[in-house]
């Protein structure tokens, strides 16, 4: 019988940050269970450059100083100089984390349960083979709980015949007109004078297809004068967008990890910096101190997240943010390393009866 020294269920960005990381060049016997593990993504992970982010500098694609927050009548820009945005393309991840000395068995299977096995954790696949190892580390996504709010997206990348984008400039967010039903924003990285990935995102209970994030990023761009040469699907997927309870595991030599493990900040949908930084602190301080929000973070956003869900023209609270922050104070909140005037700040900006109402809601 095999015993491995770990089994890592799931092969994103969390599970490949807990090979790196959590093993480093030690030379142990590794199982990752990925049935998707071997397709072609290579989505872009954002972030802003905390300190924890710096060991990771020479793998990042490029970065911004200056972003902006804008609807057809309001911009906001915000600048950084010291902590810029910053994107690192999945498949560099990928390849970072896998160049390791570790003895790394690969299975494109799902798993089923797992179960102590006296001082092993026994794990059982969907085809019933069992599998034993000394500890799991488990980055399954959790089960969302009913009515919960959808961050729905799609990113284009886009070539053009000009230089037709400010590379200088990353648009995190441009809200339309059309907020009445449904909170959507165009979220623009440019690469190059004449590339950027255009990405459709909606907040909403139910998801959207295609072909309508299609028409919102083709409806911005001729808005900008913008004429597409070239495009291709970057990437597209559903986060849902709540507090996981339960985000340690009960089970002896069981850690979660990525969504499972809370990294993810669920108001606004960043996550891969807090999943390294996470992965970061299961290895200084083992699973039973594995939190990585503080719990004002975790309350604001549960009352964001009703605010939303109970609102409509909540982008506006969007706006408001940005308007009344600092570029500093702006990443720094989204980030988790505000400090206390900061925050003080984002409320007085919020609508007042709206998110205490909020503060009630379920």
């Amino acid at each position: 019988m095999k015993i491995y020294n770990s089994a890592i269920i799931g092969l994103g960005a969390s599970g490949l940050a807990a090979v790196k990381i959590l093993h480093k060049e030690s030379n142990q016997d590794i199982i990752v269970f990925d049935k998707n593990h071997d397709q072609q993504r290579d989505n872009y992970f954002g972030f802003w450059l905390s300190d924890w982010m710096k060991p990771f500098s020479p793998l990042i694609e490029k970065t911004w100083n200056h972003w902006q927050i804008s609807c057809p009548d309001q911009k906001i820009i915000h600048s950084d100089n010291v902590h810029p945005y910053c994107v690192i393309k999945f498949k560099t991840w990928k390849k970072f984390c896998l160049t390791t000395k570790n003895n790394i068995k690969m299975v494109k299977k799902n798993i089923l349960s797992y179960s102590r096995d006296d001082s092993l954790i026994k794990i059982l696949a969907t085809d019933g083979t069992e599998y034993f190892a000394e500890k799991v580390f488990d980055s399954r996504s959790p089960e969302a709980p009913p009515q919960v709010l959808l961050q729905n997206f799609l990113g284009l990348k886009v070539t053009t015949r000009g230089n037709d984008f400010d590379p200088d400039k990353a648009v995190l967010m441009h809200f339309g007109k059309d907020q009445d039903q449904v909170l959507h924003f165009i979220y623009l990285l440019p690469l190059q004078a004449n590339e950027a990935l255009v990405e459709s995102t909606v907040f909403h209970k139910s998801g959207f297809d295609e072909e309508w994030h299609k028409e919102k990023i083709y409806k911005y761009l001729e808005k900008c004068g913008i004429e597409i040469e070239t495009e291709f699907v970057q990437e597209k997927g559903v986060i849902p967008m709540f507090n996981p309870n339960n985000t340690i595991s009960t089970e002896k030599n069981v850690t979660n990890i990525g969504m499972r493990g809370g990294a993810c900040r669920p108001s606004t949908g960043y996550a891969f910096s807090f999943l390294v930084n996470h992965i970061e602190k299961i290895k200084s301080y083992g699973r039973a101190k594995n939190k990585i929000h503080n719990f004002l973070d975790i309350l604001m956003d549960s009352i964001f997240l009703n605010y939303l869900k109970n609102n409509n023209n909540t982008h506006k609270a969007f706006l408001s943010l940005a308007s009344n922050l600092k570029g500093q104070e702006f990443q720094s909140f989204m980030m988790g390393n505000a400090n206390l005037l900061t925050r003080w700040k984002i409320v007085k900006s919020l609508p007042f009866l709206p998110f205490i109402k909020a503060l009630f809601q379920r």
